[in-house]
């Protein structure tokens, strides 16, 4: 037995060695991923939300039937062009959507490795080609930062794009309406900047 014992004690000893060489690298990935998936899923929120504000802003500017009757056949086709001007900028969150969509769900596959990685720490015990995991991992943290600016370009494209779209549909509503009407409008109307 106790030649068991010590022929065991340097296997289990290099084992643990041999964790602790990565730990560093694990915890550097486990930090870091922790705060890019914070990030990334705030942001795919704060899209999903001025979607959904911005849409409901939009349908909420529609003249009553009073001043649509009272308005000359070429308000009236200024009004649905301006109106379909902001439902096709509207319509350019949903690429963005999907892109960060997609780009969301790998990260939340990718998330095993890195609790795979964890756990193995904790126990001591590692599986497969650690360093290349880990490499493969930051490799993909890099990613998500150049995603994350190259979504954020374009969301403030998109942004700004619907909002002065919905601005020139406030402006022409205010000019058609009475003025109680108009007033209505921009009290609903959710313009604010984030």
């Amino acid at each position: 037995m106790k030649k068991l014992f010590f022929f065991l004690l340097p296997l289990l000893v290099l084992s643990c060695k041999g964790v602790e060489q990565y730990r560093a690298g694990i915890e550097e990935v486990s930090g870091s991923w922790d705060t890019t998936t914070k990030a990334a899923s705030d942001f795919s929120g704060m899209v999903a939300s001025d979607m959904t504000n911005y849409t409901k802003a939009l349908a909420s500017m529609n003249p009553d039937e009073a001043t649509m009757k009272k308005l000359k056949p070429e308000q009236v086709t200024a009004w649905t062009a301006a109106q379909k001007g902001a439902t096709d900028a509207l319509t350019a969150y949903a690429p963005l959507q999907k892109t960060i969509g997609d780009f969301m769900k790998t990260w939340t596959e990718k998330s095993a490795d890195v609790n795979a990685l964890k756990e193995g720490l904790a126990k001591g015990k590692l599986d497969g080609d650690v360093a290349a995991k880990i490499t493969e991992l930051k490799a993909m943290i890099a990613t998500a930062g150049e995603n994350m600016t190259a979504w954020k370009a374009s969301y403030a494209t998109v942004k700004n794009g619907v909002a002065a779209a919905l601005t020139n549909l406030q402006q022409m509503l205010a000019s058609y309406s009475t003025p109680a009407a108009a007033a209505t409008v921009k009290s609903t109307t959710p313009m604010k900047k984030k």
